[in-house]
């Protein structure tokens, strides 16, 4: 496991590459716990740590220059986005992507976003707009898959957080979170599918700047059509 996370350090953009006991965390504004949330969260979306990796807290400790306890914290954050998973015989382990988990989520995300985006069309201001239009173009120059994914989940979840059920927001964004390592592997392993998911942005976008409900649902629609699709049939038949 140690070449792996140590590749991952090599590759990470300047605010993450930082020494955990100098001045680094102080300039950055980042704690030693943000610091290896960012390094694992990264690993594993990249696919440098695969499903099924064990992560012992004492190696990824030593290996990272940090205490144990932000390395549980991590972990434990890490476990509530559904990237890592606690097992009583081997400890935390990178999450196994399971089809059916994948299609169970989706099928209730496709039940649940739309009737979000209903709600939270008529309460679109022109500020959050601009804000979605700045994220979109973001992503459109964004050169790392990882980044690519917390944008794409903070340009949906803006939108729903303006829905009239703040319980529904809630619930869609545990959803997401559980979608997170899904949409990274899909991602590295299908070409061309960020780009059509940027086309599905920005057929959102078009549709709430004019305010029109049903553009947008039925753009929300074809774009989770397409997340879901790029990973194939249920049942494990990936």
């Amino acid at each position: 496991m140690a070449p792996l996370v140590a590749s991952v350090l090599m590759e990470l953009t300047p605010e993450f590459r930082i020494d955990p006991a100098g001045e680094g965390f102080a300039a950055n504004r980042q704690t030693a716990y943000e610091y290896v949330l960012g390094v694992l969260r990264r690993a594993i979306l990249n696919g440098e740590l695969r499903s099924g990796s064990r992560l012992v807290q004492a190696e990824l400790a030593a290996m990272l220059d940090v205490s144990t306890t932000p390395v549980r914290e991590a972990l434990r954050d890490l476990a509530t986005e559904g990237l890592v998973q606690f097992d009583p015989h081997r400890g935390a382990i990178v999450s196994e992507l399971s089809s059916n988990d994948v299609h169970d989520i989706y099928d209730i995300r496709r039940v649940l976003e739309p009737l979000a985006m209903r709600q939270a069309v008529p309460n679109i201001s022109d500020s959050l707009i601009a804000r979605l239009r700045k994220l979109h173009e973001q992503m459109l120059a964004e050169p790392h898959s990882v980044d690519w994914v917390d944008r794409n989940r903070v340009f949906h979840m803006a939108v729903y957080e303006t829905a009239a059920s703040p319980r529904l927001a809630t619930i869609i964004r545990n959803l997401q979170d559980a979608s997170v390592m899904y949409i990274g592997a899909s991602l590295q392993h299908k070409p061309g599918l960020r780009e059509e998911a940027n086309h599905g942005h920005e057929e959102i976008l078009d549709a709430l700047e004019k305010r029109d409900v049903e553009a947008a649902v039925a753009a929300l629609e074809a774009h989770l059509r397409t997340s879901i699709d790029a990973y194939g049939p249920g049942d494990d038949q990936d």
